[in-house]
């Protein structure tokens, strides 16, 4: 089976390679996977009983995000949540992705992610929450497009996925400003400097692809909010000119940093950098206010005091957000609920702005709106 050669090969590469960083550490790693090998055959068993509705395109948008925030729930409140090669093997399956050096890949990027990441919001559940969320996006991205060439291909899911388990690796819980100076994608050029080496060391080490992953995570920076020159917006304006725009528009050149050009060249590019973004995103801004709530609460206490207002919710909205999904299917699976959860965080701004109960008795937690999760009929595409 291949989550027993990729194991096996990772279990290789760790062993014989040495990597010149802390986070990749042999026996720190070999730990990550002697815990993964312990419980895959569960994990594996939990996401096909209760992930297959990703792959169900026609279910209502109600439904997925209902199950989506169930799923969710299990894993913060259970007692185990699937590891990220678990995960990676549940896409593997899903999206019959049959090369061997991609399977390794996904695997090995599984294992970087599970290397304990200990922060409240970027942790290793955050990795996890951010690939299950790109695996509905690819899903609904490739019913839109099935049977075109802009349908994305084993490889482009593959380098997808492989990018959202190590987005935020390394992550120091600062922000890329520091003392008041913006240092241009500090934590992201972190994170690559880091796991490209390992990635390369594993035979994948095709510079297009690598580049692609670069860019990719880059264009996570969503700093400083706001300027039409950040990565994000970037990511965003290649993303219209692919997707949205005219044909005379599709001739007009972009002012791109050099190191998202390839955004421009590459439709399939601006589509996986821009859906990598709202990936990140969704769980906090794209479910439900409960979820929302509690995502903040996590930051909060991260960042700051661990205090959580409404008034947070409305400026993550408003300067990180811009209020809404750009992509076709951050549109349809999310932008309903964005909208309702700006509304409610508005009232509860009016109603005084006050401070939401600690994580551990919020909504989310307690299941106490589980009722309101599910409804409606319409469907994802």
């Amino acid at each position: 089976m291949s989550q027993v050669s990729a194991l096996e090969f990772c279990k290789t590469l760790f062993t014989n390679t040495s990597f010149s960083s802390a986070w990749v550490e042999e026996t720190q790693v070999m730990a990550v996977i002697t815990k993964v090998e312990e419980r895959f055959n569960e994990d594996l068993e939990t996401l096909n009983r209760d992930a297959a509705f990703i792959l169900n395109t026609s279910q209502t948008v109600a439904s997925h995000t209902s199950k989506t925030i169930g799923v969710f729930r299990d894993w913060t409140v259970g007692a185990m949540c699937p590891s990220l090669p678990a995960l990676c093997q549940f896409a593997i399956d899903a999206f019959d992705i049959k090369s061997q050096t991609l399977i390794n890949t996904l695997y090995v990027a599984g294992i970087l992610g599970e290397i304990d990441h200990n922060l409240s919001y970027h942790s290793n559940m955050h990795f996890r929450k951010v690939v299950f969320q790109c695996m509905r996006m690819i899903a609904v991205y490739n019913d839109i497009y099935q049977g075109t060439s802009r349908a994305f291909s084993e490889r482009q899911i593959a380098l997808l996925l492989a990018t959202a388990c190590i987005h935020d690796f390394g992550h120091d819980g600062k922000g890329n400003t520091l003392k008041g100076v913006y240092i241009p994608h500090r934590l992201e050029e972190a994170a690559y400097e880091l796991v490209a080496p390992v990635f390369k060391a594993a035979g994948f080490d095709d510079e297009d692809d690598l580049n692609l992953m670069h860019s990719m995570l880059i264009c996570t920076d969503v700093t400083p909010f706001n300027d039409p020159g950040n990565a994000v917006n970037q990511a965003k304006a290649a993303y219209r000119k692919h997707f949205l725009s005219d044909s005379r528009s599709m001739h007009q050149k972009l002012n791109l940093d050099e190191e998202l050009k390839i955004l421009e060249e590459c439709p399939a590019a601006a589509a996986m950098a821009l859906m990598l973004h709202e990936a990140d995103i969704a769980t906090s801004a794209g479910l439900h206010y409960d979820m929302t709530k509690y995502e903040t609460g996590l930051l909060r206490i991260e960042i700051a005091d661990g205090v959580a207002l409404p008034q947070h919710i409305l400026d993550f909205l408003k300067d990180i957000c811009n209020r809404q999904m750009l992509s076709e299917v951050g549109q349809q699976l999310f932008a309903a609920n964005m909208a309702r959860i700006y509304a409610l965080a508005e009232d509860d701004v009016k109603k005084g702005n006050k401070p939401f109960p600690e994580i551990a008795r919020s909504d989310f937690i307690l299941g106490i709106h589980s009722q309101d999760y599910a409804g409606g009929s319409k469907t994802i595409n």
